[in-house]
């Protein structure tokens, strides 16, 4: 729901890198036959991610080439031995790609830390993009737990892509404050009225499927704990219009960061909330 910079690295610069630590020769040969399906996979992947259709990308259990054929296996053991794991030869490219996130923070959530790479088209059955950039995404480990190891069938069923889909000037995520002994916020999506019927759905089945609500909430609750003593300060100097006021003003200031930050939700929510505002903080 956030968006990263794109790598600079192609994928036959992560390609030749990983495979130069093959020993086996025969299996070397393999994969160097398989130079140009690898580019031209990354060429294919680049074209449809910027159209959103990246569900009409062709699945495949082997990558063909020249000198034979190469499996899935063998392109996610590339990946796993010598790219993701510590001390690899491309390792510092792994890397490279996860932590270009900005603020080091997952796009996915843009609430926690960066910690891995996720495959926006799952290597397994898209083995020419096992170690494509575009195909790379920095993320939490959360998220990518959560997102799950399927591919889109639809556009409808693509998830939002942080190198080409860039909804950080709509507004859509929103919040409420759940009265109660323990004050807390639930937070919802509504699109913007001039996004497509498959926009909304990519937004709502990425912040289902990825938690973001109960995600959001946890924090809320916490966050609302860390204000109350500021909150009863200008409460008990001023009143409730005064905590009013202050709410909006910090919703004001997370939203010209982001439009669509857990946070100034959660003090918008809490600015429109009578009862918060007269003292339900304190609850």
């Amino acid at each position: 729901m956030w968006t990263a910079p794109r790598p600079e690295l192609t994928a036959l610069d992560i390609f030749d890198t990983c495979a130069q630590g093959i020993a086996d020769a025969a299996k070397k040969t393999r994969l160097e036959g398989i130079r140009e399906q690898i580019e031209q996979a990354e060429t294919d992947f680049d074209a449809k991610a910027a159209t959103t259709e990246l569900h009409l990308v062709v699945e495949a259990d082997t990558v063909a080439g020249a000198n034979g054929p190469v499996t899935a296996k063998e392109m996610e053991q590339l990946y796993d031995r010598h790219l993701a794991r510590q001390k690899s030869r491309g390792r510092e490219m792994y890397d490279k790609i996860m932590m270009a996130a900005v603020h080091g923070q997952c796009p996915f959530c843009g609430h926690l830390p960066v910690s891995t790479l996720d495959h926006s088209l799952p290597k397994a059955r898209h083995p020419a993009l096992a170690l494509t950039p575009l195909n790379l995404i920095p993320c939490c480990k959360d998220c990518n737990h959560n997102k799950g190891t399927s591919g889109p069938n639809s556009t409808e069923t693509q998830f939002l892509h942080a190198y080409y889909d860039d909804l950080t000037a709509d507004r859509w995520l929103f919040g409420a404050i759940v009265e109660g002994s323990s004050p807390g916020a639930a937070f919802h999506v509504v699109p913007p009225e001039e996004w497509t019927d498959a926009t909304s759905a990519r937004v709502r089945r990425h912040f289902d499927k990825l938690k973001l609500a109960r995600l959001y909430a946890s924090q809320a609750g916490r966050q609302i704990q860390n204000i109350r003593r500021s909150l009863s300060n200008i409460y008990d100097a001023a009143g409730a219009d005064a905590v009013s006021a202050d709410l909006l003003e910090r919703s004001l200031s997370c939203a010209d960061v982001s439009l669509n930050s857990w946070e100034g939700a959660l003090y918008e929510a809490a600015s429109h909330s009578d009862w918060f505002c007269n003292g339900g903080f304190r609850a």
